[in-house]
């Protein structure tokens, strides 16, 4: 972690299972993670860290916004006033849900599923760069999400890769870049139209 970075924990676990976790939070809307945003999670009384993406955020009512959002019209003279102090001064409850893919245990990592899902109410922290560039350091990482049917591993896999190459030098991305696409080409040579799929996601992103 550079000087210049802060620890940020989004949440506690709300519940968990091997695949993922969902974590529930009240942070301002300004802090909320973005879609792929690598997370981590203590597992093992602490022994080690679970390393997870976030793959969906959504945000949950509850009884002061369920009234707020029937009663509130644009008529009302305090309409913009309203919005803007429920947007940056109340922290609506949002449910953040995150996709395993691996985890650390002192100075070792470990790709795939992780030996045990994080117990609820565990503090979750967004990673460090320095953590980032670990994880990601191979391009087995993106195993987990390969596998898994029940996120949106084809739009998620480019975000991961241009958020993980970002922090990483210059001089050292196209070659990230280009492990990443020969272990995609190997794990998904029998279903070119999803490969295509991805890596054209991919150049999407690495365009903007």
């Amino acid at each position: 972690m550079t000087p210049a970075e802060k620890t940020i924990s989004i949440g506690n676990v709300l519940r968990a299972d091997i695949r993922g976790f969902v974590v529930a939070s009240r942070i301002p809307e300004p802090d909320v993670p973005t879609f792929g945003t690598f997370v981590r999670a203590p597992i093992q009384q602490g022994q080690a860290d679970l390393i997870g993406l976030v793959y969906n955020i959504s945000l949950q009512d509850d009884p002061f916004l369920k009234n707020l959002a029937v009663a509130l019209d644009e008529d009302n003279p305090h309409y913009e006033e309203i919005i803007r102090d429920q947007r940056d001064n109340r922290a609506i409850p949002v449910e953040i849900s995150v996709v395993a893919v691996g985890c650390r245990e002192g100075d070792r990592t470990r790709y795939g599923l992780p030996p045990q899902p994080p117990m609820v109410l565990n503090r979750i922290t967004v990673c460090s760069s320095a953590e980032v560039c670990e994880i990601t350091r191979r391009p087995d990482f993106l195993r987990a999400l390969l596998d898994n049917r029940d996120v949106p591993a084809d739009e998620l896999i480019p975000t991961a890769l241009r958020r993980a190459a970002g922090l990483r030098p210059s001089e050292q991305r196209d070659a990230f870049y280009v492990d990443a696409g020969r272990y995609l080409a190997r794990n998904l040579g029998r279903d070119p139209v999803r490969l295509e799929r991805v890596l054209r996601r991919l150049e999407l992103e690495t365009d903007e």
